[in-house]
C-alpha cells in the first residue's frame, strides 16, 4: 500500500526517469544510491527510459526501486500521467 492509503501508486514503471525526478525531486536521492548498483548516474545515462527499462538495462530488482521511489515521494494526490498502454506503444498510437 501506498503513502496515499489508497493502494495506487505514486510512480508508475512506465514513467521515466525525467516524469519522476521531475514530479517528485525527492526520489533524486533514491536514484543516487542506486547508481553503484547500476554502475554508473541513472539519472544521467537513463533520463529518457522508462523504470522498467532502467530495470532491464541494469539487472535492478524492479519491485524494491518501485518500493524506494514510492516511499521517497511526500504527495501522492496527483493524478499520474496519461502513460500509453503497452498494446497502444506495440501499434504506435499514443
Amino acid at each position: 500500500m501506498d503513502m496515499a492509503g489508497n493502494g495506487l501508486s505514486c510512480i508508475d514503471p512506465r514513467m521515466t526517469v525525467l516524469d519522476i525526478v521531475s514530479r517528485h525531486r525527492e526520489t533524486e536521492a533514491v536514484f543516487k544510491a542506486w547508481d553503484s548498483r547500476a554502475d554508473e548516474c541513472i539519472c544521467c545515462q537513463a533520463l529518457f527510459d522508462t523504470m522498467q527499462q532502467v530495470a532491464d538495462r541494469y539487472g535492478l530488482n524492479l519491485d524494491q526501486l518501485m518500493a524506494e521511489l514510492n516511499a521517497a515521494v511526500r504527495d501522492c494526490n496527483h493524478t499520474l500521467p496519461n502513460l500509453p498502454s503497452d498494446r497502444e506503444k506495440q501499434s504506435g498510437r499514443k
